[in-house]
């Protein structure tokens, strides 16, 4: 947790104010660096995919990114997942699915659940110091 001295008056009403209108700056910094470690993590777990027909690692590697940070009614978000299609016209999401669950015809690869659960503590302790170190930028005025 950020820990800050405060001295009460007008000194305390400037930085709060201040930390309304910097807040989202320092929320978006706190998610996009928690996806960036997710998104590494799944990377090194699509290196041990086995390769095939149909679906490549390197499409996977290159279609997996982080969305914008979003904001609805002030809940903000942040996505980590597959875009486009692959050479053959398929989603690279659904070819990351049929990895990930398998079919009748093809065995499943987890790489997507196993790589956040390791992923999990460290993206929380990074997105907390990320935070922590805006917000106190923003109170030390």
């Amino acid at each position: 947790m950020a820990r800050f001295v405060i001295k009460t008056g007008a000194e305390f009403a400037n930085r709060i104010y201040a930390l309304g209108n910097e807040s989202k700056k320092a929320i978006e910094s706190a998610l996009t660096g928690g996806a960036a470690i997710v998104r590494d993590e799944i990377n090194r777990g699509i290196q041990g995919l086995p390769e095939v027909t149909g679906i490549t690692k390197r499409g996977l590697e290159e279609s997996l990114g982080i969305s914008p940070v979003g904001e609805r009614e002030g809940v903000y978000d942040v996505k980590v997942g597959f875009e486009g299609y692959n050479d053959r016209g398929i989603p690279n999401a659904m070819m990351a699915r049929i990895m990930e669950s398998g079919t009748s015809k093809t065995p499943k690869h987890p790489f997507v659940g196993p790589a956040k659960r390791r992923s999990a503590k460290a993206a929380v302790d990074a997105m907390q110091d990320a935070f922590d170190k805006e917000f106190e930028k923003i109170m030390k005025g």
